[in-house]
């Protein structure tokens, strides 16, 4: 008498590619049915990627893998998955913030929310939501205390509380634009600065009208964006200038791009 031949007496790498045909609640079915139909879908990435996209409710689109491994795409689409079990739908806080009439900044960074007042050359910086692990700020800066730079005028301000830093683009006598580096919670030079002052490379354009800057902090590298020249914006007159600098090794820039 002859063996039956079924289904489960075929080669598991069978199995998978037969069932990758099946819908995902078909699949599901299988599994139920004995415990060998089980270990065959727990051994196959490729059948468990089709049952959790069809549960998020994902279409797959073919040739947009980029050669990433099944069980990678299985593990990143469960890691989604399993953040919004994490997400605390209480973990909000409400602030209220007095308008004046130019708040230049109002920026939300590293657990705490700071402001930069134009009209009153002010600023101040407060926790929000921010873990018990997290080094926490609350401070005002008065009129005069940002830079103490005589004749200096204040262009813009970044706040970076993971790095206790803050840094205040100035101009001097209309002319000259720098830098100032400070820490958060003092009113000394940032202990990890190479200076107090960050200085624009020696070039020409120096010697135009600043008439916009715009300042960016990314960890250790400090980016000053600066529009030049015509007082009407899209001039053709108009030069802009981007400056780096790694604020912790060197008070000059090491990365400067242009358009003139």
């Amino acid at each position: 008498m002859k063996a039956k031949t079924g289904f489960l007496s075929l080669a598991e790498e069978l199995r998978f590619y037969i069932l990758n045909f099946l819908s995902c609640r078909d699949i599901l079915r299988c599994t139920s049915v004995c415990k060998a139909l089980r270990q065959t879908y727990m051994s196959s990435s490729e059948l468990q990627y089709i049952v959790e996209m069809s549960g998020q409710r994902l279409l797959h689109v073919s040739n947009s893998d980029n050669g990433i491994p099944v069980s990678t795409r299985l593990q990143l689409l469960r890691d989604k998955a399993h953040a919004w079990f994490k997400f605390n739908p209480h973990s909000f806080e409400t602030v209220l913030i007095k308008r004046a009439s130019r708040l230049r900044q109002e920026v939300v960074a590293g657990g705490h929310v700071y402001l930069w007042n134009c009209d009153t050359d002010t600023a101040k910086i407060f926790p929000i939501l921010s873990t018990p692990s997290q080094q926490q700020f609350q401070r005002n800066w008065p009129p005069g205390t940002l830079c103490s730079v005589p004749h200096s005028v204040p262009l813009d301000l970044v706040m970076d509380p993971a790095h206790n830093l803050i840094a205040v683009a100035y101009i001097v006598d209309n002319r000259s634009v720098c830098i100032k580096l400070g820490a958060l919670d003092s009113d000394e030079v940032h202990p990890q600065a190479a200076g107090e002052t960050l200085f624009l490379s020696d070039d020409s354009r120096n010697l135009l009208q600043t008439l916009r800057v715009k300042l960016k902090c990314f960890g250790r590298h400090i980016a000053l964006w600066r529009r030049l020249g015509n007082d009407v914006w899209g001039s053709m007159d108009d030069d802009w200038l981007l400056q780096v600098w790694d604020w912790k090794h060197s008070t000059t820039s090491s990365v400067r791009f242009g358009l003139n």
